[in-house]
């Protein structure tokens, strides 16, 4: 009779310990499969974009552009982008807009008179991924890239 309640007793334990084995397996597949999968789901929703900073500094000559050039997605969940254009601004200047992902980011800064400006384009108002510089005295500053196309993963 001790026989088999002990028996009866690794039986169970066995069963206990491979149930728990498949539900970890089972886990550990699930994480898995949401980490390969989550990037495919959410271009499948639709409006992925990216939050930009755009920035114009004077480098040299008067502090104001003649014109500021921006482009930016006013819908995210539409690939219909959208050109601003400001007259005379003073600078330095900054704006945040958004931009879809694979899409074009671009400010374009014309200083005023025979001056120097320069731009950049930051993801998250903290990581510069594009920056540009007058060619020369009262030519325009241009930057511009086109964003990831893939969403949270905005390569080095």
């Amino acid at each position: 009779m001790a026989d088999r309640n002990r028996s009866s007793r690794s039986r169970g334990t066995l069963f206990l310990i491979l149930l728990g084995f498949l539900l970890a397996a089972l886990m550990v597949g699930g994480v898995l499969w949401a980490k390969s999968h989550i990037t495919w789901i959410k271009e499948q929703r639709g409006g992925n974009a990216w939050y930009l900073t755009y920035e114009a500094r004077s480098v040299r000559g008067e502090a104001r552009a003649t014109a500021v050039r921006y482009r930016y997605d006013p819908d995210q969940h539409k690939a219909k982008h959208r050109d601003e254009q400001l007259g005379s601004t003073k600078l330095p200047w900054s704006t945040k807009v958004v931009v879809n992902t694979g899409a074009e980011a671009r400010v374009e800064v014309t200083p005023a008179g025979d001056g120097v400006a320069s731009c950049r384009i930051l993801l998250d108002g903290v990581r510069v991924v594009a920056q540009g510089t007058s060619p020369g005295p009262g030519k325009p500053a241009v930057c511009d890239v086109i964003t990831s196309s893939t969403p949270e993963k905005w390569p080095r």
